[in-house]
């Protein structure tokens, strides 16, 4: 199976859409508002690389073999028998084995979300219960819960040097 991936939509969606307007509004500072120099476009870029760590870069993944949540810039990735629950009481949680929760900022608490139950996330919870379930089955647990944290660095600087690649280049040639 290949990796699958878990987002809240309405939370990729809206941030896309504003980093697409903080882009959008970085490009109009650079080009009409010159003179007041480079700080102000990449201040404001810095915005849509927030927006993007949020709402596309956070995100759950997984395949038959692991699990993998990624936070920001921290990403997490532990076996299926490691993982021993998955639930959606307060937000969606990951209990591992050995009684350590792994959280998703994309899927995290809310006092609205606890007082309806949590409706937005019922999906991903379903379809990460049926991947534990499956999962489960392709190993066995042999005691001990590895956790490896990881930074995902190259998906990071790309989206920087996209995001701020051509704003340098525009605010070069606007001079």
């Amino acid at each position: 199976m290949s990796e699958a991936v878990v987002r809240r939509p309405f939370f990729t969606w809206l941030s896309t859409a504003m980093g697409v307007g903080f882009y959008a509004c970085a490009m109009w500072v650079a080009v009409f508002m010159r003179e007041d120099g480079y700080m102000p476009p990449l201040t404001v870029a810095g915005s849509v690389v927030f927006f993007w760590v949020m709402g596309w870069h956070s995100a759950i993944r997984f395949t038959d073999a692991h699990l993998t949540v990624t936070n920001i810039v921290v990403t997490s990735t532990v076996a299926w028998p490691a993982v021993a629950e998955i639930t959606a009481d307060d937000g969606l949680c990951i209990r591992l084995r050995d009684d350590r929760e792994l959280g998703s900022i994309a899927f995290g608490g809310s006092l609205i979300g606890g007082l309806r139950g949590y409706p937005t996330y019922q999906k991903a919870f379903s379809r990460l219960c049926e991947a534990h379930k499956s999962g489960r089955r392709g190993g066995k647990w042999d005691g001990t819960v590895q956790l490896r944290r990881s930074v995902r660095w190259r998906q990071l600087c790309a989206a920087v040097a996209l995001i701020y690649g051509p704003l340098l280049i525009v605010l070069a040639v606007s001079e």
